[in-house]
């Protein structure tokens, strides 16, 4: 499951993932950060990563994924929020290669998270 919360009069998006995904998962989160950049021009994103059930990803989610790879050209900063070592990891090789900036945290550490990527 994935949730997908646009702030309030920000660019922020909280995007919390965990359990299965699937494509309408999906078209919520690229709904949700079109109506972003259209009212800001960029994103920042908090990318919470609890468990995930890889066996319940449906296929047509994992490909709305890969087509949602343009939205990095609209990342202004990201947090990942994770107890997963490997995809802090995977997160911050990606960041560099598109240079943006990014931080990981701890799922205990989600508020931090947030003040983070909150500031200016």
């Amino acid at each position: 499951m994935m949730e997908t919360t646009a702030h309030p009069g920000t660019n922020i998006v909280t995007v919390d993932v965990h359990g299965g995904l699937t494509a309408q998962d999906m078209q919520q989160m690229r709904q949700v950060l079109d109506e972003v950049i259209r009212d800001h021009g960029r994103v920042r994103m908090v990318a919470v990563r609890g468990k995930i059930d890889f066996t319940d990803i449906s296929p047509k989610a994992i490909w709305l994924d890969l087509k949602s790879a343009g939205y990095i050209k609209k990342l202004e900063r990201l947090a990942v929020v994770t107890d997963v070592d490997w995809e802090a990891k995977v997160s911050e090789w990606t960041t560099e290669l598109v240079h943006v900036p990014m931080r990981s945290f701890g799922l205990d550490q989600r508020a931090a998270a947030l003040a983070w990527i909150s500031q200016p």
